[in-house]
C-alpha cells in the first residue's frame, strides 16, 4: 500500500489566483423554502444554460465567476482515464463517473475495475468510509466476520473515479503510488480534458475532499463542458470516450448515485445527464447538448435538482419527457414536512421564474 501523504497543492503554472467565488451581491435568488404560507429560508446562486455550440442562453447571477465544480467534473475526469488506457466498460464506466451511496453493488464495481489492473483496495487514497445508507452499512454488517464491520475506500462515493485513475496509471505505464500527484501523466491528462471540453483554462488548483486534485472554473466552463459529453453519443465528430462515458451514465444510472437518489431518478426518468457536486454544485444536460449548471452561495442543495431541471425543460423541451417532469420534480424536490405531513414546498424565486415563459 503507497505511504498516506498530506495533499499537496499542484506545481502547475497559474498565471491567475481567484482567491473566492462570486459575492452575494452579484447572487440571484433561486429559491423559496416556504412552510406554511412564510417564506422560511432564500437560497441565492447563480445558474447558466449553455447551447449545443456553447454559448450562452440564458443565466443569473454571475456565471463567469471562479467556482469549484467538485464531483461535477467527474465525467470529465473519467474520459481522462479511459484517454490514458483505464479498462473499464459499461457500469464501471458509470461508476467512474458517480457519487455513489456504497452499496455492496458499488463497492464490489470498484473491486472489479481494481482487480482488472491486478490491483486491490490498498491502493485506494481516498479516505475509507461507512456506506451513505443504512441498507448498505447492514449489508456491510451482515457480511463481516467475527472483528465486526470496517471502514473501507470501497464505499466512498469517490472510489469509482479513483479506481477508474488507478486503472489509468497502472494499464498507462505510470506510478500507481502517485496517481493523484498533479504531475502524474493521468492529472495532466485531466487537466487537459478540462480545458478541452470547458473552453478555458484552470484558474486555480486544490485539493478535493477525496484527495484528488481539485481544479478552479467558471459555472459557465462546467456546463459547456457537460454539455459536450452528453451530445456525444450522437456526433460522428464526438470523441469515442466521451460517447462512452454519456452512455454509460444513460444505461448503468444507479451507479452514478443510488437507486433511489437524485441523480439515478433524474438520469433514468428522464434521460439526462445529471451529477450533483459538494458545496452546492449541480450540472444536467441534455442529448442534444443544452446544459444548465448552478451554484448555490452558501453551498446548500435545495436549489440544484429544481433550477436545473425546470431551466432544462425551459430551453431544451423536445430533450425532456415533459409529462414525466412533474413526478421528477416531486420526487427531487426537499420535502417541508411538520410531524411527517407535507406542510410547505421549495419553490422558484421570481428570478428564476422571470426566464420562464
Amino acid at each position: 500500500m503507497p505511504a498516506s501523504q498530506p495533499p499537496q497543492q499542484p506545481s502547475r503554472p497559474q498565471p491567475t489566483q481567484p482567491t473566492a467565488t462570486f459575492t452575494v451581491g452579484e447572487a440571484e435568488e433561486l429559491v423559496h423554502v416556504v412552510r406554511n404560507g412564510f417564506i422560511e429560508s432564500r437560497s441565492v446562486g447563480s445558474a447558466v444554460v449553455t447551447a449545443p455550440d456553447g454559448s450562452v442562453l440564458a443565466s443569473l447571477g454571475h456565471p463567469a465567476a471562479p467556482i469549484y465544480p467538485r464531483s461535477t467534473l467527474k465525467p470529465l475526469q473519467a474520459i481522462a482515464s479511459l484517454r490514458h488506457g483505464a479498462r473499464l466498460v459499461d457500469e464501471q464506466v458509470a461508476l467512474a463517473c458517480g457519487s455513489h451511496r456504497g452499496t455492496a453493488r458499488h463497492r464490489q464495481t470498484a473491486a472489479t475495475i481494481l482487480s482488472y489492473a491486478g490491483l486491490d483496495e490498498t491502493f485506494l487514497q481516498c479516505p475509507p468510509a461507512w456506506p451513505a445508507d443504512p441498507a448498505g452499512l447492514l449489508e456491510m454488517a451482515q457480511d463481516a466476520g467475527p472483528g465486526g464491520p470496517l471502514q473501507t475506500p470501497l464505499a466512498y462515493n469517490c472510489s469509482g473515479k479513483h479506481a477508474g485513475f488507478l486503472s489509468a496509471a497502472k494499464h498507462g505505464g505510470h506510478d500507481v503510488g502517485t496517481y493523484l500527484d498533479p504531475e502524474n501523466p493521468v492529472q495532466r491528462e485531466v487537466a487537459a480534458v478540462l480545458e478541452e471540453y470547458c473552453g478555458e483554462p484552470v484558474a486555480h488548483w486544490g485539493v478535493d475532499g477525496c484527495g484528488a486534485p481539485a481544479p478552479v472554473l467558471s459555472l459557465t466552463g462546467l456546463a459547456r463542458g457537460i454539455g459536450r459529453v452528453a451530445a456525444a453519443p450522437l456526433r460522428r465528430d464526438a470523441e469515442v470516450h466521451a460517447a462512452a462515458v454519456a452512455t454509460a451514465m444513460l444505461d448503468h444510472p444507479w451507479a452514478v448515485h443510488g437507486e433511489t437518489n437524485t441523480n439515478t431518478v433524474v438520469i433514468r426518468e428522464l434521460g439526462v445527464l445529471a451529477k450533483l457536486g459538494a458545496d452546492g454544485v449541480m450540472v444536467m444536460a441534455a442529448g442534444d447538448g443544452t446544459s444548465v449548471a448552478v451554484k448555490a452561495l452558501d453551498g446548500g442543495t435545495r436549489a440544484g435538482n429544481l433550477v436545473a431541471l425546470v431551466l432544462l425543460a425551459q430551453f431544451a423541451p423536445e430533450q425532456v419527457d415533459l409529462d414525466a417532469l412533474p413526478g421528477v420534480l416531486d420526487s427531487v424536490a426537499p420535502k417541508i414536512l411538520g410531524r411527517g405531513t407535507p406542510v410547505g414546498r421549495v419553490q422558484l424565486a421570481r428570478p428564476v421564474l422571470a426566464l420562464l415563459d
